[in-house]
């Protein structure tokens, strides 16, 4: 798997991964890890590539949604919300196969640092929050913590019968957000809940389907307090 690294690549205290979305790629997510760099100094940020092409070698994809809807209901407003998280539902096996992939990667990048899990991330963004919540919860072990930016609980039956940790879950979400719907917020922290997960969800008012620096920073205070925390015990 190709990836970019930024930051503290010699002795780094943590490892974050953060997952590109959908027709995007790591080139796209540079300047938001060169900035979550500056907020992390001792952390390594990765940012690993879908290996999916998209159209062109220069746009990727980590499960293809046009499989599962073609006429695009899931970002129709006017969508049932139990009709848009079926639609979510449907790629659960191809979300299972890339967050096997994606937990050999960090096993691959970690080997050289032996980090324990508990200082590793994963923030995703879109179709990535889903993959990240997919690492997240097939881990054998519990990491520092998983971010989901403008994300959905995807292919959710399946994944509840793989989930071998519970690491601490974090959804941001935009409430002008279309794209990724934001009236499936709510599903995705009750199904959490209901799973015996510890989630955190934070709105943001006027706000569509992007990246923000408020979400870069709140990812970056919540794991630079836990590392105080760490030092602390």
């Amino acid at each position: 798997m190709d990836y970019l690294a930024y930051g503290n690549k010699t002795n780094p205290h943590n490892i974050v991964f953060f997952i590109h979305g959908y027709k995007s790629s790591m080139a796209d997510m540079s300047d938001y890890a060169v900035t979550l760099s500056a907020l992390l100094p001792d952390s390594l940020i990765v940012t690993p590539q879908s290996d999916k092409t998209h159209k062109n070698s220069a746009i990727r994809e980590w499960y293809d949604v046009s499989d599962y809807d073609i006429e695009r209901k899931r970002r129709n407003p006017e969508t049932p919300l139990d009709e848009i998280i079926d639609i979510y539902d449907r790629a659960g096996e191809q979300l299972e196969k890339c967050a096997l992939k994606m937990n050999n990667f960090i096993d691959v990048i970690n080997k050289d640092y032996s980090l324990t899990d508990c200082n590793i991330y994963i923030i995703g963004f879109s179709q990535g929050a889903m993959l990240a919540l997919w690492t997240a919860l097939s881990r054998k072990q519990s990491i520092g913590g998983c971010f989901m930016f403008s994300g959905v609980v995807a292919g959710h039956t399946l994944l509840a019968q793989n989930i071998h940790s519970r690491p601490q879950i974090f959804m941001l979400h935009g409430e002008d957000d279309t794209t990724v719907q934001y009236k499936t917020l709510d599903f995705s922290m009750n199904w959490l809940t209901k799973h015996n997960l510890e989630v955190e969800v934070v709105r943001y008012p006027d706000t569509a389907h992007r990246i923000t620096e408020n979400e870069l920073k709140f990812a970056a205070g919540i794991i630079a307090s836990q590392r105080i925390i760490k030092v602390k015990q």
